[in-house]
């Protein structure tokens, strides 16, 4: 199988299996695989999944959706149920309340002199949870503020300050390439981005040309690069063998 030699689901089973759909949340750009639970589901049912942020409220996309590979079994996220009425006014209200809270809280930092950018409010689906995602220069002491954001939305508020990197993956976006950020949809490890990689494929370095939305050299100058050291090693040694 392609593309899964050595991982450590080599060995189980590769079968095609149906059982599985492709359910959007919010206006991600990719689908999130979730397991049915053999039941059944056509496109643009209201479902609520389980996920590591806790249940979250989504529709379904693309049903079934085939899938082969063992990892992305394993990985699927689970389905708790069709969403109910009640699902529907929570989901409804966490969508209100995210709106207003990065509102409120860039006016109420904006009032206690804190040097932050809010990027992104993420409420559970309950609402009894909220994270607020910021890039700040320096460290913030932003104490007084949880509590008044606690307090205007009832709510357990944690404070996440995030990089440059993370905040273009957060709010997503289109590359200079014309797709998708690669960061807002499928890359989650942030490597290391030198000028040498651009150097080494013979790129424009005009800024305008190398870097992302998040102002930093683009990540993808790393998915080829290891290919062109071998390659400029290759070419310099035949250079170097021909000269006389």
């Amino acid at each position: 199988m392609s593309g899964c030699h050595g991982c450590e689901y080599k060995g189980m089973s590769t079968a095609v299996e149906d059982n599985f759909v492709g359910v959007r949340f919010a206006e991600e750009t990719n689908l999130t695989l979730c397991a049915s639970g053999g039941q059944i589901f056509t496109k643009g049912d209201p479902v609520v999944v389980d996920l590591d942020s806790g249940p979250a409220f989504g529709r379904v996309e693309q049903s079934p959706m085939s899938v082969f590979k063992p990892c992305q079994k394993s990985s699927a996220s689970r389905i708790l149920r069709v969403a109910t009425g009640q699902d529907t006014d929570a989901h409804d209200r966490q969508i209100r309340n995210q709106e207003q809270a990065k509102l409120y809280c860039r006016k109420r930092a904006g009032e206690l002199g804190l040097e932050m950018k809010v990027a992104r409010v993420d409420f559970s689906l309950d609402s009894r949870h909220a994270r607020f995602y910021f890039t700040a220069e320096s460290r913030v002491d932003f104490r007084r503020l949880v509590r008044d954001l606690s307090k205007r939305f009832s709510a357990k508020v944690k404070m996440v300050q995030v990089g440059a990197r993370d905040e273009a993956g957060l709010l997503g976006g289109i590359g200079v390439c014309g797709r998708t950020l690669c960061c807002s949809t499928w890359l989650k490890d942030f490597k290391p981005i030198s000028i040498q990689m651009a150097k080494r494929q013979n790129l424009s370095l005009n800024p305008s040309k190398i870097s992302g939305q998040c102002g930093r050299l683009l990540c993808c100058l790393a998915y080829e690069n290891d290919q062109y050291e071998p390659l400029k090693k290759k070419k310099k040694k035949g250079a170097e063998g021909a000269s006389p």
